[in-house]
């Protein structure tokens, strides 16, 4: 993976003269010991289910510090123990979904691999006299590490996520994707580090090249924020969750019509308050063919009364099947649209089948589209809608508890790569209306178990077309080239000792 142990008569090799003599020397294990509690702690805190942004930043720092001064071994081990220690962060969230605990153990090593195999290569390259190179492949093995792992999971656990609320960062979604955010993210604290071991021409360049890439992402993300553009219309959404005792998931007939009552009293409520569209929460209740009949008579009824849109969730039972659906009825008291969820959750869905249409309808106001709660991880179901120039997803979900707060705002950032305004209802969870920029215009926490919770929001309908609605995951793409150029140079350098 990496070169044999340099010597610290090595180091001061006439070959390796770019760097700076501060760094020979092999620290005391305390120190090593504290470069990995520290990036340990920080990445713990970054990656959790309340994500501290900005220790993103930092999180990799005291690795960056202490792989330089260590034999190869050393550092990879460090790297790996680190990360392997903050990915437990999860781990009790993971338990609680009933995941495999072999996925499970495979959340902890598999990035923990990754960290360190990067971090060995940044530390070859380093030691080999190319600092442009070293500072390129910690981002380049974050970025396709997280690509390749969306293919087959979804985006779940993306390093763009912790920057939910870092806004003018965030804004780099519209153009590249959350792969343009893990880039940065990961290639800023390479270049800080970096810099320490480098001096003359080569710092200079380098501090040159940190900020110019800091001015430029925060330019573009603050320039994009200040120049939203208006919204041709607005529309009043009403929101309404309960899952107070039986009204989780109930499965008695008398319970889930009382339970649609209630959302259908609650409907007429906020219609009273001026809601012109009203969404609830996923999977409402289990319903078979007789009960679907009486509830869609239910809502058709009030939503032709109200005058309102009404998009509920249920699980469906039919023809042998069931399917999680979100069903749309129209202020003409008919149903308008029927969505059938795509990205069902391991386990907990495994015996829902998924559905493979999309729902997108034209509107006097806009665009609207439908999706629910998972959906959202996967950027191109997303992007589907995006290029229909939706301007309102409606959105039902269901939270697990702890997740409330990091699952809920993952959704955000479909809403800036796709140029939409985001509307997201959710069991055990926030209710939440967000824009295209990722700015939330109104939230509410839902977790207290009493009664319904209710929220009203004026959001804009607007679809604002991206890079990325159009180009797709072409950042992604770059860095699989870029990663692998490096890894090229690199088996290219480690063969010729005297390159």
């Amino acid at each position: 993976m990496v070169s044999k142990p340099e010597s610290n008569q090595q180091l001061r090799a006439p070959s390796l003269r770019l760097f700076s003599d501060a760094r020979v020397g092999r620290p005391h294990s305390a120190l090593i010991l504290a470069a990995i509690l520290l990036t340990a702690a920080a990445y713990y805190w970054t990656y959790g289910l309340f994500p501290i942004w900005e220790l993103a930043w930092f999180a990799p720092l005291p690795i960056f510090w202490l792989a330089p001064r260590v034999t190869a071994r050393t550092a990879a081990g460090a790297a790996f123990l680190a990360m392997a220690l903050a990915r437990f962060d999860l781990w009790s969230y993971y338990r609680l979904l009933h995941l495999p605990v072999g996925f499970s153990i495979g959340a902890v090593i598999l990035p923990a691999i990754v960290f360190a195999v990067a971090i060995g290569l940044y530390r070859s390259y380093l030691l080999r006299g190319r600092p442009a190179l070293a500072v390129l492949i910690f981002p380049a093995f974050t970025v396709a590490y997280e690509y390749l792992l969306s293919l087959w999971q979804g985006t779940f656990g993306n390093t763009a996520y912790t920057q939910l609320r870092n806004l003018p960062i965030l804004q780099l979604a519209a153009l590249t994707g959350i792969w343009g955010i893990s880039f940065v993210v990961a290639l800023v604290p390479t270049m800080v580090a970096t810099l320490f071991y480098v001096h003359g021409k080569p710092r200079r360049n380098l501090a040159i090249a940190l900020a110019g890439v800091t001015v430029a992402v925060l330019s573009y993300g603050t320039i994009r924020l200040a120049g939203t553009p208006p919204a041709p219309s607005t529309v009043r959404v009403g929101f309404a969750e309960t899952h107070v005792g039986p009204n989780l998931m109930p499965h008695d007939p008398a319970v889930i019509m009382n339970l649609m009552r209630g959302y259908a009293d609650q409907s007429r409520s906020l219609a009273a308050q001026g809601a012109q569209i009203v969404v609830l929460p996923e999977m409402t209740a289990p319903v078979n063919d007789d009960l679907m009949s009486q509830i869609d008579t239910l809502f058709e009824q009030t939503a032709r009364a109200t005058h309102t849109q009404i998009d509920l969730g249920v699980l469906h039972l039919t023809g042998g099947r069931q399917w999680n659906e979100a069903r749309l009825y129209s202020p003409t008291g008919t149903l308008e649209a029927v969505y059938r969820k795509h990205h069902l959750v391991p386990v907990a869905e495994g015996g829902t089948t998924p559905g493979t249409a999309i729902s997108v309808l034209p509107q006097p106001e806009g665009v609207v589209g439908l999706q629910i709660c998972r959906d959202m991880d996967y950027p191109k179901l997303s992007r589907r809608y995006a290029r229909q120039d939706v301007g309102l997803m409606l959105v039902p979900a269901w939270e697990f508890g702890p997740d409330y707060l990091w699952h809920g705002h993952m959704a955000l950032m479909r809403a800036v790569e796709g140029g939409f305004t985001l509307v997201r209802s959710a069991k055990i969870g926030y209710l939440t209306a967000s824009d295209d920029r990722g700015r939330i215009l109104a939230e509410k926490l839902t977790l207290p178990e009493s009664g319904f919770t209710t929220m009203l929001a004026t959001v804009p309908i607007r679809h604002d077309p991206t890079l990325y609605q159009q180009w797709g995951n072409w950042f992604a793409l770059f860095d699989l080239a870029l990663l692998a150029s490096l890894l090229t140079h690199w088996t290219l350098c480690f063969r010729n000792p005297a390159d």
